[in-house]
């Protein structure tokens, strides 16, 4: 997620701040970003403040902004930040298969995040097969402690972020892995990390299941 751009909803503290309004069915202040996402207030008050002249929040009182809708604010952060093109991403396959894989990944500390269709499956089943993408500090550490190899297809793919963004409000599973968030998921879906439709059906779920992934 590239911070070199000058538009003020792209880079790491614009995602912090747009992920949280994503991530939560809430009426907001300043103070209250400030809280959840631990950047300055100066940097919120801008980014709100760009969102609110594309019409993306709305003031529901002095100092209180709302989102009127999460998908439209979600699809014009995708026009700043995409999977396929601010995240590196290297290439594996696994010497065990793709379920050993993950049992690995949920049993060692190396952090990470599963994202792309992997991800989408466990909340919507019908989820067309993608690529397992997981998100991960240093890919070429992961590659080894889960037992990976460098491969020319796109089976496996490892995803090294700029930032923490990708790892923020990440969900656990019975199993141990760890779940990007619905919203990065999407977003993911939405700019490179799976196939062309693949998010449809994530989509169609999170509109209709609100309750079940905002806070």
């Amino acid at each position: 997620m590239s911070a070199t751009t000058t538009s003020p909803l792209a880079g790491d503290a614009a995602s912090l701040i747009i992920r949280a309004l994503l991530d939560f069915r809430s009426l907001w202040t300043t103070h209250d970003l400030v809280t959840t996402t631990g950047v300055p207030a100066q940097i919120i008050r801008r980014v709100v403040n760009r969102l609110e002249r594309e019409e993306l929040v709305e003031r529901q009182a002095p100092g209180v902004i709302a989102v009127p809708s999460w998908l439209t604010l979600l699809r014009r952060w995708n026009e700043e930040v995409r999977f396929s093109r601010d995240v590196r991403v290297t290439y594996w396959r696994s010497k065990h298969g793709a379920q050993p894989l993950l049992d690995r990944v949920a049993a060692t500390p190396v952090r990470h995040a599963v994202s792309g269709a992997h991800a989408a499956r466990v909340w919507v089943p019908e989820t067309p097969a993608g690529p397992t993408v997981i998100y991960t500090p240093d890919a070429r550490a992961a590659a080894t402690v889960w037992e990976l190899v460098p491969a020319r297809g796109r089976a496996i793919i490892l995803a090294e972020p700029s930032g923490d963004v990708v790892y923020t409000r990440s969900r656990k599973t019975d199993s141990g892995i760890r779940l990007a968030a619905p919203a990065q998921v999407l977003a993911d879906l939405l700019t490179g990390a799976a196939s062309a439709g693949a998010a449809e059906p994530l989509t169609h779920w999170m509109l209709e299941h609100e309750l079940e992934w905002r806070y």
